[in-house]
């Protein structure tokens, strides 16, 4: 079985969320201009073609709300979940309404009922928790989905180029993802963890390759490049792990 790579130093370390300016990703994903917007749309469109049209959602570790505000609200139901209360009362301002609610939720077990949700997205989630906390996570997404419901995640691939991403973002960028992400998964030990959490029918794929960096020059040539990368070529190499499952009848 693949294993995470999880390093104790890192574990011991507690990256406080609520530093974090409230919105600051919604407004990069807003600002519709340069690599680190492009990222998130692409990330976003990716589990937005994997959701089924209507039904319940869950969005465990939402931020600010941005996903489910791209989600057309008239075919789908969200709840957004996330331990942090500056970005959960942004998102109830900027991207509430009827049918898309937002609650603070504190570690531990989800408030939710059994078979409450047709699906559960976790987007670029748990590489911030440590892999036991990352077990117990999934274990209670699963309760909450319905049998024959799906369950989204993705993560950072360890297994790519993903750790010079890291690197560049820390020496240039505004933000430091390495002091962030105490879990590295690759593409074995992340099904492994869906497996072990109960899922079935698993996959996992890589996604996210050259595009986004293209949109630093024009958006419309990310959106070229996007449609021209090699499907086999982004799944090998790329700098996300998208991974789905099923909730099996009985679980």
């Amino acid at each position: 079985m693949g294993a995470p790579e999880n390093e104790s130093a890192r574990q011991s370390m507690s990256f406080d969320y609520d530093t974090l300016p409230a919105g600051y990703y919604d407004r990069i994903h807003q600002r519709r201009s340069g690599a680190q917007s492009r990222w998130h749309h692409q990330k976003f469109a990716r589990f937005a073609r994997a959701m089924a049209a209507g039904g319940r959602h869950l969005d465990i570790g939402c931020g600010p709300g941005t996903f489910i505000g791209t989600l057309p609200s008239e075919e789908c139901e969200s709840t957004g979940i996330d331990i942090a209360a500056a970005q959960i009362a942004y998102a109830e301002a900027h991207h509430g309404g009827p049918k898309r609610r937002f609650q603070v939720v504190a570690a531990g077990p989800l408030p939710f009922e059994a078979d409450a949700f047709d699906v559960v997205s976790m987007i670029e989630l748990i590489e911030h928790l440590p892999h036991e906390r990352n077990m117990e996570l999934l274990g209670e997404a699963l309760r909450v989905i319905r049998p024959g419901g799906r369950i989204l995640v993705s993560t950072p691939n360890y297994r790519s180029l993903w750790p010079w991403i890291e690197k560049l973002a820390a020496r240039f960028g505004a933000m430091d993802y390495g002091e962030q992400h105490i879990t590295r998964y690759h593409r074995h030990s992340l099904r492994d963890l869906l497996t072990a959490a109960g899922a079935t029918d698993v996959a996992v794929e890589g996604y996210m390759l050259i595009a986004p960096f293209t949109a630093a020059l024009t958006w419309r040539l990310a959106d070229l490049v996007e449609r021209l990368e090699p499907a086999a070529l982004v799944n090998h190499f790329g700098l996300l792990l998208f991974a789905s499952g099923t909730k099996k009848d009985g679980v």
